[in-house]
């Protein structure tokens, strides 16, 4: 083994070398070179840890989004043409993918919940044929292919109990960098404002607040598993005192989508495990509604429909974009994968700056007609059925709260999809699917075949 290692090591370092004087001499930038003398350490990994390649994927992701503003670099043969680190890392995890799921095929074949993942894949490779954008397809294409490469990758490596909490515990170390930006920008008082909501959000490392709320609830989730399933008391304490932590940053957000998400999951979980705590939880957003000002605010915003509503403004677009798509005899099929923004922006132009549907179903159904929003729904639905099947047949407390909490994590995703992007968020199902995958494979009833 020491000495695979150490040839495999010298190979990844001379191709690292290697590949950062060639980047430089085909004229890219200092920034660029070094991102692709960093590619071979991937595949070094890939070939000697698989599973620390997991680790390091769901730990590195989540500080890209704000990072590429900064780092980015052009093409040498095409210097209009500007790729962010977060997209060459989009790239790198296809290409692994590519390469760690070729050879196991037929072993992929027999993964649950993968065929769902088939039917979303081949359906929207199949809108590659009439899209309104092939380029915008194709991308949403790699991006689903690398949320299945990191469930097949999961499910594979994350064979025994102790890599399933360190699943978790990574999961949840990857919002230190998030999470300290955040906490920068509330000190500074420089986080997001807008015309709706004067107060400033905090977004940590993310492109907005709500895509920084809704990565903390999966967070929240991977600690609160980790409560559950971790035996000795000091890791269950420390894994509490993170969780009331995290949840504290999740309300500075102003994220009321989130909220409602996070309370919906905890709610489904009292329902079920602790009933008698319920009117207590349910008791803890109306003291928080009463007791700031600022939540006061932004929940009135929300319930407010006039004309400067965000709700108001998301029920125009879905109007606008069903009734063009129903115009335009594309009910069936739709504009093809990937391709909402572009169909606002042909009803609604660029005044509004931002054309994002905020709404999954609707999303489905102009990008894919009727054919596409059940696919959609197939593909949503698919692992709750297995999820609660497996919750039915756990055997053991640490089976029986491990499958109840990403059972009760996944249906309040899937209902918070009705007000907001769940599927387009690339790390809140990176890390969901992670621990489905993790979880099937340790406590599943595949698990016992296995």
């Amino acid at each position: 083994m020491n000495a695979r290692f150490s040839r495999i090591f010298i190979i990844t370092l001379i191709a690292s070398v290697g590949l950062i004087i060639v980047s430089l001499f085909l004229g890219l930038s200092i920034t660029g070179s070094v991102l692709a003398g960093l590619f071979p350490w991937s595949f070094f990994l890939l070939l000697y840890s698989p599973y620390l390649l997991l680790f390091s994927l769901i730990f590195i992701r989540p500080s890209l989004d704000r990072l590429s503003e900064i780092l980015n670099f052009s093409m040498p043969f095409d210097p209009t043409r500007i790729i962010t680190v977060a997209q060459a890392f989009g790239l790198l995890t296809v290409f692994l993918g590519i390469l760690y799921l070729a050879p196991r095929i037929q072993k992929v074949l027999n993964v649950p919940l993968f065929y769902p993942f088939l039917v979303l894949l081949l359906w929207g490779t199949g809108t590659l044929l009439y899209s309104v954008s092939f380029s915008q397809t194709l991308y949403e294409i790699l991006r689903l292919f690398s949320i299945l490469f990191i469930f097949l990758l999961s499910y594979f490596v994350i064979n025994t109990k102790e890599r399933f909490f360190k699943l978790l515990l990574i999961s949840s170390l990857s919002a230190i960098i998030p999470i300290a930006t955040a906490m920068y920008q509330f000190i500074f008082n420089i986080g997001y404002v807008d015309d709706a909501f004067a107060v400033p959000r905090i977004y940590g490392t993310f492109a907005h607040p709500n895509i920084f709320a809704l990565y903390l609830v999966v967070v929240l989730a991977a600690l609160l598993l980790m409560f559950f399933t971790y035996t000795k008391e000091r890791a269950k304490n420390i894994s509490l005192v993170a969780f009331f932590t995290v949840t504290a940053i999740l309300i500075m957000t102003y994220a009321r989508a989130a909220w409602a998400t996070f309370f919906l999951f905890l709610g489904l979980i009292a329902s079920v495990k602790y009933f008698k705590i319920l009117p207590a939880l349910l008791l803890i957003p109306i003291v928080l509604f009463l007791a700031l000002p600022s939540i006061q605010g932004r929940i009135t915003e929300g319930l407010n429909l006039g004309p400067s509503s965000s709700l108001a403004w998301r029920i125009t677009i879905w109007n606008d974009t069903i009734h063009k798509t129903i115009a335009d005899q594309n009910t069936l099929l739709g504009y093809g994968l990937g391709t909402f923004e572009i169909i606002a922006e042909s009803v609604r132009g660029i005044r509004f700056v931002v054309n994002a549907p905020h709404n999954e179903f609707v999303r489905s159904f102009v990008e894919g007609g009727v054919v596409g929003l059940a696919v959609f729904l197939f593909f949503s639905f698919a692992p709750i059925f297995i999820l609660y099947k497996n919750w039915k047949a756990s055997k053991t407390p640490v089976e029986h709260d491990t499958f109840l909490i990403l059972l009760c994590l996944t249906i309040s995703l899937l209902l918070l999809s009705a007000t907001d992007h769940v599927l387009r968020s690339t790390m809140v199902q990176w890390i969901l699917w992670a621990m489905i995958g993790g979880a099937l494979s340790v406590y599943g009833r595949t698990a016992e075949e296995k």
